[in-house]
């Protein structure tokens, strides 16, 4: 009698550890619950060329890139060699061209304005039908496309007609034609003028 309990005893014992076992192995098995949402891409868009227009139907900027891909979880477009024209608000002043690598278009929020980031290889360039130019190259610079307004802390190289400055970084307010710039311990501002031939 005692042996025929210990049997069913050790029995339900055993069963139990089975069943515990595979309930186990089937939760290991099966994906995780993740705590963290994944940033994967929700769309991507080939030879892309977007403008965006004022309130009153004015062109405001033109974006254009080989690849934008969005992502959804931080609401951030990267863009892959683009290329971005800011048009004037004055009919006397020619838009500006910024071309780069690499780019990150960050939305207009409550917050902030539309953000452009872009970085390796910047080149922003604005010139007139008589060959006047100015030009601005750095390895990144963050443009506001509604204020006509960008930035860099990066060394940046700005050319024109006559001569050059070398800064350590800068502030320019596009369509009025003014710079701050910054120096730093190991790149004071520089401006090399180019002599003028009468």
């Amino acid at each position: 009698m005692q042996s025929s309990r210990f049997i069913v005893l050790f029995s339900l014992i055993l069963l139990f550890a089975v069943v515990t076992n595979v309930i186990l192995d089937q939760d290991s098995a099966s994906d995780p619950i993740q705590i963290f949402a994944k940033n994967d891409p929700d769309l991507y868009m080939l030879n892309v060329n977007i403008t965006r227009f004022t309130a009153t139907g004015a062109r405001q900027h033109k974006i254009k890139a080989e690849k934008f891909t969005h992502f959804p979880l931080t609401d951030t477009t990267t863009l892959k060699t683009p290329y971005m024209t800011l048009f004037a608000t004055q009919d006397d002043t020619e838009p500006w061209d910024i071309a780069a690598k690499h780019g990150r278009l960050l939305p207009k929020v409550q917050v902030r304005d539309e953000i452009v980031e872009l970085w390796e290889k910047v080149l922003a360039i604005q010139e007139d039908t008589n060959g006047n130019f100015l030009s601005i190259q750095t390895d990144s610079l963050t443009v506001y496309p509604e204020k006509d307004f960008a930035e860099t802390d990066q060394k940046v190289y700005i050319d024109d007609n006559t001569g050059r400055t070398v800064a350590a970084g800068m502030k320019a307010y596009l369509e009025e034609g003014r710079f701050i710039f910054y120096s730093s311990h190991s790149q004071r501002v520089k401006t090399i003028l180019l002599p003028t031939f009468d």
